[in-house]
């Protein structure tokens, strides 16, 4: 009995001395392989996303466990409007890498095949114009996605009404000339025989008053480069009203890049307006 004991205690302190020795073998749990990835956020038909329109913001979270597993700005230039715009090349050569164009960067330390969703939000610098993209990839440790790297396109046009502006009130009866400029989302001019020919796109004005269209008008381009000017009637029948919003909306060819901007505008009526006195109306004090 007491041998059976003696070989019984033997055999547990072996098993424990030799899990001790596997466990020592075992490698040290993994703290991640680097792996750089190179996010692009690109205006649809267009070029980055750069510092002239605050780039864009970039984040990229696990899509299992929606981790944020980096986030930040895309920094730099558009990018050369030659080598992107206009260099025929096949669909699998490198489009914004072959020059410097604006990107987000980021480190990531994976330990496994991860799936993430990368967002991209832009343009910064014009929050009316903002659009937002995303794609989910599989990022695999120590593979880098470099070159053009992930590209997230966005849908839209930068539409802004320069004048009149909203401190100036109009008056009913009065015309009004709108002087709007009109640029791709990576603010590339839009022009007649341009890179982005306006020839082949809608602009039209839009009158607006209790949220009804009351009239429409057409616009002209004027120099400098992407200005455009369209005239407008206040028409006499807004006696009694005394606001006038007027919008000016924009489309491509395909109607896939739209973009609008409008501007509310207090009225004064026709005895004050322009056309009556033969004065300008003051700006708002």
């Amino acid at each position: 009995m007491k041998r059976s004991l003696v070989l019984i205690a033997a055999a547990i302190v072996f098993s424990l001395g030799g899990s001790e020795v596997r466990s020592a073998e075992a490698p040290p749990q993994e703290r991640g392989v680097p792996t750089t990835v190179v996010v692009r956020v690109v205006g649809n038909h267009g070029m980055p996303l750069g510092d002239t329109v605050g780039g864009a913001a970039v984040t990229i979270k696990d899509a299992e466990t929606g981790a944020i597993l980096a986030s930040g700005t895309q920094t730099g230039a558009a990018g050369d409007l030659r080598a992107i715009m206009q260099t025929p090349r096949l669909p699998t050569e490198q489009v914004f890498s072959i020059k410097d164009s604006a990107s987000f960067t980021a480190e990531l330390a994976l330990s496994k095949p991860t799936v993430v969703e990368v967002i991209g939000e832009g343009p910064l610098k014009y929050p009316a114009a903002k659009r937002r993209a995303s794609k989910t990839v599989l990022l695999y440790p120590g593979k880098p996605i470099t070159g053009d790297g992930i590209i997230l396109q966005l849908y839209g046009l930068l539409v802004q009404i320069e004048s009149p502006t909203a401190d100036r009130p109009l008056g009913v009866g009065d015309g009004v000339t709108v002087r709007v400029t009109v640029r791709m989302m990576c603010d590339c001019i839009v022009e007649p025989y341009g890179n982005w020919d306006s020839r082949k796109m809608s602009l039209h004005g839009e009158a607006r008053s209790d949220n009804q269209v009351i009239g429409k008008f057409d616009f002209f381009h004027q120099g400098p480069k992407g200005i455009f000017l369209g005239d407008y009637t206040i028409p006499r029948k807004l006696k009694g009203t005394d606001r006038l919003t007027l919008r000016v909306v924009a489309s491509d060819a395909e109607g896939i890049n739209v973009g609008y901007d409008e501007v509310t505008y207090p009225l004064v009526p026709w005895e004050q307006s322009r056309d009556a006195t033969g004065r300008e109306i003051p700006p708002l004090k």
